[in-house]
């Protein structure tokens, strides 16, 4: 099925049977007859008289079609400088998988309920967060190493997949927790992808996510919020935290760190406990980094419009010919 760049042209379709052909002037001559004139044979002219008619409505429809830009097997594509970047940054070292958080009414695992609440931001949950299909998206998630899930993109029917196979690493590399590599590889994402398209992100957002501290990677967390900054990119850092270590905020050295992560760029540094409050966390970012909806263009495939156009002019030509010659009306 095509995609059409310009859909909202398609209404245009719309007014087409509301077409009439101009009613032809009075005869100037006329001519009694003696019989009902339909029992009269029909000649073939007349009976083909209607053709120029129904030949200009399906021209006028196929020029409406090649005006909406219609192409086939094309990718949806979006200029970066009218899109917001958002990059999901997640903890999925072991500590992950400790069930100490409540969410949806009973305890879940702290990558669980990140997983599902982070689907919820980017997707939409049908209620309070509408989703972040109209922004460009990537998903890393680390622990000893930074692993892109997804480079940045415009949302699609593959983004699920990749939210649902977010998962804790296994073996040693689960034992580390790699923030600053993290941080700056996002940031890295970004940079790059400006440079190619040689244009900027209307903004630039890191979420992270995590429940431990930098304890491994070439980056320190202050490396990593320098590069951030240097490059425009904001940070909204996340800690999660069991409810116990509540009271513990301000002694929390990790905390300390996604604090200076926020505060070095402009972002925000929250404390969650259960899903309630990373639901809530979330709600906030979606209304600060608020996104203009924009009809994205495709390319690649194979473009309808030249296709379209000719023949809609073919069939405007054959009108013309057909209504000044075989079936031309007399005054």
């Amino acid at each position: 099925m095509p995609q059409f760049e310009w859909p909202v042209i398609l209404l245009a379709l719309l007014g087409l049977p509301f077409l009439r052909r101009h009613s032809p002037s009075k005869p100037a001559l006329r001519i009694t007859h003696a019989a009902d004139p339909a029992l009269l044979p029909r000649s073939s002219r007349q009976r083909w008289a209607g053709l120029p008619g129904r030949l200009r409505i399906i021209a006028l429809a196929l020029l409406i079609c090649a005006l909406a830009g219609p192409r086939l097997n094309g990718r949806r594509v979006r200029e970066i400088s009218k899109t917001i970047g958002i990059q999901v940054v997640v903890d999925c070292s072991g500590s992950m998988n400790e069930t100490d958080m409540l969410f949806e009414g009973r305890r879940r695992s702290r990558i669980d309920m990140v997983r599902d609440l982070s689907r919820q931001f980017v997707l939409g949950n049908g209620a309070d967060l509408k989703g972040r299909m109209d922004d460009t998206l990537g998903v890393i998630a680390f622990a000893e190493y930074p692993t892109t899930l997804c480079p940045l993109m415009l949302p699609d029917a593959n983004m699920r997949p990749v939210l649902d196979g977010i998962r804790v690493a296994e073996g040693i590399s689960a034992e580390g927790t790699a923030i600053g590599d993290a941080v700056a590889v996002a940031a890295a994402r970004f940079h790059r992808a400006e440079i190619t398209a040689t244009d900027s992100f209307r903004s630039k957002v890191i979420v992270l996510l995590t429940d431990g501290e930098n304890n491994s990677g070439k980056h320190s967390v202050a490396e990593a919020a320098a590069l951030a900054r240097q490059w425009g990119v904001r940070i909204y850092a996340i800690g999660i935290r069991p409810i116990p270590l509540r009271q513990q905020e301000r002694e929390d050295p990790a905390m300390a760190d996604l604090e200076m992560l926020a505060g070095t760029t402009g972002g925000l540094a929250r404390l969650v406990t259960d899903g309630s409050s990373l639901q809530a966390v979330y709600r906030e970012i979606d209304q600060l980094e608020r996104s203009e909806h924009r009809q994205p263009r495709f390319t690649g495939g194979w473009e309808m419009i030249y296709a379209l156009l000719a023949a809609g002019l073919s069939l405007l030509i054959a009108e013309v010919a057909l209504t000044q010659g075989w079936l031309r009306r007399l005054p």
